[in-house]
């Protein structure tokens, strides 16, 4: 299945990357707007910036909502979008849904109220709005300059299902078309690792030092005490936002034996960094940080290590280079997500190699429908059982 799949998003990948300029919507600050899905994830989070940049902005489409305005626009039912739309010249509606039968179902809409339907990332690219961290624009130059190392990188991934994975998420940087996506989405409740016995991520032992960077709140923690029975020989979970830490601090409703939380960020070197706090998953080092915060090193935290999880805003790389004592000695497993900079897939290999020769890589993108959920999965050993360090 996933041979002659990525077969054939490998082919689509190399005609758009040389055939096919960046997408755009004709006048798209000068015409009437709609918004589909306003209240998905993409749509609060992308669309009051859209909304803003463009002006237009008419109404949004949603027949769930209870609210009668989103992001300063009136919400329409489905039946009024279909009544009234057309009485709007030369509109264009953006879809932030981000499952496939909404999209599908929007399409269909559209089609019937003959209103253009865009994807609402190629409205972000041509406004020059943010993806993650960057804008989608850069994302794709960045993607395009280094995509020779991007296909050999494929090429060395340990299954088909992690070639056609990375394959479409390409395809998507350069194209704007969310849905090559979906016919590679891993199971989101495999991300990280499984609480089951069938797993395409990892599964766990019963004596693993798991390490946890950017704990957060402590859902990865928690599903990783779920996961082993509490059963494992150690957890280190770092944190640096305050209002993150107090509540990874309560985790867990009984006393856990050999847990540590650390109040600080990971990074390459001991010492203090500008940091954003937000008191959510968003929290970042910055330069433009609300805070200071302390580093430290994960040679200089942890005595032993295997298994080592990262989701730190793009901040993944410093905290390898801190922890090259642990992959050499150690050789944990390794889950680390690599979509907050369009560099931060290559980079993050570059800087495993450098520590340990024979990791074995797979890709899985946990969510369907964005740059979010693609993590990295590495492991001295094929497969994804747990060692026998951590068995």
């Amino acid at each position: 299945m996933y041979f002659e799949l990525s077969e054939r998003l490998k082919a689509r990948l190399l005609h758009a990357a040389m055939h096919e300029d960046a997408p755009g919507i004709d006048s798209l600050e000068g015409r009437p707007l709609f918004f589909l899905a306003p209240e998905s994830h993409l749509g609060l989070v992308h669309g009051p910036a859209i909304a803003a940049a463009a002006k237009g902005l008419v109404a949004v489409v949603d027949d769930k909502s209870s609210q009668a305005a989103i992001h300063g626009a009136p919400r329409w039912t489905s039946e009024r979008f279909l009544r009234d739309a057309k009485s709007y010249k030369n509109a264009v509606a953006l879809d932030f849904s981000m499952s496939h039968g909404a999209r599908a179902m929007f399409s269909v809409l559209c089609q019937q109220a003959g209103i253009e339907k865009q994807d609402c990332v190629v409205a972000q690219a041509q406004l020059g709005l943010i993806s993650v961290y960057e804008s989608v624009s850069e994302y794709r130059s960045k993607t395009l300059a280094r995509l020779d190392e991007l296909m050999r990188l494929a090429e060395s991934f340990a299954d088909h299902h992690s070639r056609a994975t990375l394959y479409a998420n390409l395809l998507f940087r350069i194209t704007y078309d969310r849905s090559p996506m979906l016919s590679t989405w891993a199971n989101p409740s495999d991300e990280y690792f499984a609480n089951f016995a069938h797993s395409s991520t990892f599964t766990l032992g019963k004596n693993e030092h798991y390490c946890d960077c950017g704990a957060f709140q402590g859902p990865v923690v928690s599903k990783f005490l779920g996961a082993t029975e509490y059963r494992y020989a150690s957890i280190t979970a770092f944190e640096p936002d305050r209002t993150n830490f107090e509540m990874l601090q309560k985790v867990s409703p009984v006393p856990l034996a050999n847990f540590r939380s650390v109040n600080k960020a990971v990074s390459h070197q001991a010492g203090h960094l500008r940091f954003m706090e937000t008191g959510s998953i968003s929290s970042h080092v910055s330069d433009q940080g609300n805070i200071q915060v302390e580093t430290i090193k994960l040679d200089d935290e942890v005595d032993k290590l295997t298994f080592l999880k990262m989701d730190i805003e793009g901040f993944e790389v410093n905290a390898l280079k801190g922890a090259s004592r642990l992959l050499r000695e150690n050789r944990p497993r390794v889950a680390a997500c690599v979509y907050h900079y369009a560099d931060d897939l290559l980079d993050v290999v570059e800087q495993l190699e450098q520590a340990v020769d024979n990791y074995n890589y797979r890709l899985r993108q946990h969510n369907g429908s964005y740059y979010y959920d693609l993590i990295l999965y590495a492991s001295t050993e094929s497969g994804v059982e747990p060692g026998s360090a951590a068995a």
